[in-house]
């Protein structure tokens, strides 16, 4: 026969057991915090191949991000809505566009579960005709639980399931995200961003797509909140992208994105 277990000694034993919960959950939030930090870091510093020539160009990229619960702000479901135009040759023309859209669920307080596709049209220097991309992704995206080493951590770990219109093949794409940001001590509604994030190619296409590395971009600006849902951020990034058949790219990019957080 089970014998019960008096009401003191469980309200002794459940303080006890919440805080080996909370140590053993601090321990995880600093071992993939640290864990992510390497292996984007190595990642970055291997992914830029050696080339005898390299193409630059000056970008101008802006966005707009919202995202927000479904149903409440008690809820665990989750929306994402994104908007994307990005400007090449020296920003004197539209290259490319993106709409992006997906569902998330909250399956811990700082992990969250999405799925969501993207719509992207590109067009290229010197060509007449657009790329029609389907963009179909899923992503893991965690938050430290508190600052590592003065700053707040972040990462997402996307991948993609890519189609062009007027070619047979999907293209898979896996890419890992991860960001540091730390309030400025003169005003704590602006703060410092860095992220770097890397894309592999998982195969490749009959529309351009080459297995490997495929590009690399790395950003570091400053983030103001200027209103309780709305904050911005504004920098300079690099994309370095990786090509077979042609010099790699090297891209400096002005980016300012718009955040609307609910």
């Amino acid at each position: 026969m089970l014998r019960r277990i008096p009401n003191c000694c469980a309200l002794r034993v459940l303080p006890r057991f919440r805080t080996e919960v909370d140590q053993r959950a601090s321990l995880i939030d600093s071992s993939l915090g640290i864990a992510a930090s390497i292996l984007l870091c190595a990642m970055l510093l291997t992914s830029q191949k050696a080339a005898a020539d390299v193409s630059e160009d000056w970008h101008t990229w802006g966005a707009i991000v919202s995202n927000g619960p479904l149903g409440g702000d008690d809820s665990r479901y989750r929306f994402w809505l994104e908007g994307q135009g990005r400007f090449d040759d020296d920003t004197s023309r539209l290259n490319q566009g993106l709409l992006r859209g997906a569902l998330g669920y909250s399956v811990l307080p700082r992990t969250e579960l999405w799925a969501g596709y993207a719509f992207v049209t590109t067009n290229r220097v010197g060509s007449s005709d657009d790329i029609v991309e389907h963009r179909y992704w899923q992503q893991l995206t965690w938050r430290a639980a508190a600052p590592w080493v003065g700053f707040s951590l972040s990462s997402r770990t996307r991948v993609e399931q890519r189609t062009v219109e007027r070619a047979q093949d999907t293209g898979w794409r896996f890419r890992e995200f991860v960001k540091l940001t730390r309030p400025l001590v003169i005003d704590n509604s602006l703060y410092l961003a860095a992220w770097g994030e890397v894309f592999l190619n998982v195969n490749s296409t009959d529309w351009g797509a080459d297995d490997g590395f495929d590009q690399s971009r790395a950003f570091i600006g400053l983030g103001a909140r200027i209103a309780p849902h709305l904050r911005t951020e504004i920098g300079y990034m690099n994309q370095y992208i990786s090509r077979d058949r042609r010099p790699d790219a090297s891209n400096h990019v002005l980016s300012l994105t718009v955040f609307l957080d609910f």
